[in-house]
């Protein structure tokens, strides 16, 4: 058997002055140009600098706690990110070799990342991302490709093997130690659900073949694999009788159905949004990549009795802020005693670092940061770092959300490290609730 192709990779154009062809996806969607301000960069650059400032604006600059192990051992020197922030750094120092100003793709007001990367005279367009894993759903396409190169490439094909897969030939005895129960289906794994009616159908007539990389010309240094829009065009298989078959591809949209008992529309385990039905993104993904400890953790929960959105900072800037979201003290001072003496109560209590959300109607409906009496503003850079924020209603779901800011490190596919910071949006199965009641009377312990 032999399958003839024609193939075309596409290659995704630069997005904020990196190559999606080299840097890996994550790195590419979820950095910013603070990324490159660790600790070690900070101290340094503060140094540099520290002999051009007044007392004043040492003063201004200086570190406050630091994650550990450096806790207060640099309360005395200068941070060179504050003093970048305010404009007190000659860019030009041989000192920030490396930094770059590009920009940032986490909307704050949907906590999700929003990008747009060209290619072959389209877009793709990156919505509603997470963090996290990039793979082909992450992006959708503006229209298809409007001419891509296709190189015409002959492959031969392999059967499809698995555990428990039939037997190729007639009275050919199979392993009876492979239990296909085994392969239990889940909603992240829709393939293993067609495993299993792969299996109960009992066809052994299914093959696959590889799609071939692009062909290397004559000084030709190589085209990428991934980081490309891979498409293929009329596909063809010669069978062992040298007769040639047409592959056909499942109906798009707007497509009439394939055979006359079939329904329109699309079907596909992969499909890219707006891209033609044999287009797909593959991109260069970072798989496993290091991640440090969490530099921020917060909660975020719609308290429907207090009529409030919850923010509690867990952890902030690499510091322990609330051990947890409990909020104990309040349910307890509501709690009846049946001593029948009474203290009044302005309010129950609220834990520390629990920043509320109230509720405006302008144009949209919007959740907007307050603050508590007496107490600091939020101080992660998730919530606005103490310079207020505003939520879109629809950010938050009913159940509540995990916030999460850390390093991670992965390699491009030139080998080369690359370091950012990665926001991302974790569910939770019930958000913080505070209890919180106004004007009441406590009932005191018998």
């Amino acid at each position: 058997m032999l399958v003839e192709a024609p193939v075309a990779h596409t290659p995704l154009e630069p997005v904020a002055g990196l190559d999606p062809t080299v840097v890996p996806a994550e790195a590419l969607l979820e950095g910013a140009a603070e990324d490159w301000w660790t600790i070690g960069r900070r101290i340094r650059i503060g140094r540099a600098f520290a002999d051009t400032l007044s007392p004043q604006q040492r003063a201004e600059a200086a570190f406050t706690t630091l994650p550990e192990p450096y806790g207060d051992a640099f309360a005395d020197e200068v941070d060179g990110l504050k003093l970048a922030r305010v404009g007190l750094v000659d860019r030009t120092h041989p000192a920030l070799t490396g930094l770059d100003d590009r920009p940032d793709f986490w909307q704050p007001t949907t906590l999700t990342y929003e990008c747009q990367v060209p290619v072959g005279g389209t877009t793709l367009h990156v919505r509603a991302h997470d963090g996290g894993d990039v793979d082909w759903y992450t992006a959708d396409a503006e229209a298809p490709l409007p001419a891509p190169a296709f190189q015409t490439r002959q492959v031969v094909p392999q059967r499809l093997q698995y555990p428990g897969a039939p037997g190729p030939r007639w009275w050919q005895i199979e392993d009876g130690t492979v239990d296909i129960g085994g392969f239990p289906p889940d909603r992240a794994h829709l393939a293993t659900a067609l495993l299993l009616e792969l299996v109960c159908d009992h066809a052994n007539d299914w093959f696959t073949f590889p799609v071939p990389a692009p062909r290397i010309e004559p000084g030709d240094e190589g085209r990428p694999t991934s980081g490309v829009v891979v498409g293929l065009g009329d596909v063809r298989v010669k069978d062992t009788f040298d007769d040639w078959w047409d592959l056909n591809i499942p109906p798009g949209d707007s497509d009439p159905p394939a055979q006359a008992d079939e329904a329109p529309g699309p079907w596909s385990l992969f499909r890219t949004s707006g891209l033609d039905r044999s287009s797909l993104v593959v991109w260069p993904t970072a798989a496993t990549p290091l991640t440090g400890p969490a530099l921020d953790d917060v909660l975020l929960g719609v308290d429907e009795d207090a009529n409030l959105l919850w923010a509690v900072e867990l952890r902030a800037d690499g510091i322990d802020r609330a051990l947890s979201a409990d909020s104990a003290a309040a349910l307890e001072e509501t709690r009846r005693t049946g001593t029948r003496r009474f203290t009044w109560l302005a309010s129950t209590t609220l834990p520390e670092h629990w920043h509320p959300y109230r509720i405006e109607h302008g144009s949209s409906r919007m959740f907007v940061q307050g603050l508590v009496a007496g107490r600091a503003a939020a101080q992660s850079e998730l919530l606005g770092a103490g310079n207020g924020h505003v939520l879109a209603a629809s950010a938050v779901p009913n159940q509540g959300m995990r916030l999460e800011r850390r390093y991670a490190l992965a390699r491009a596919t030139d080998g080369k490290p690359v370091l950012w910071r990665q926001r991302r949006r974790l569910p939770l199965l019930a958000g913080p609730v505070s209890h919180l009641r106004f004007d009441l009377l406590r009932e005191s312990s018998p």
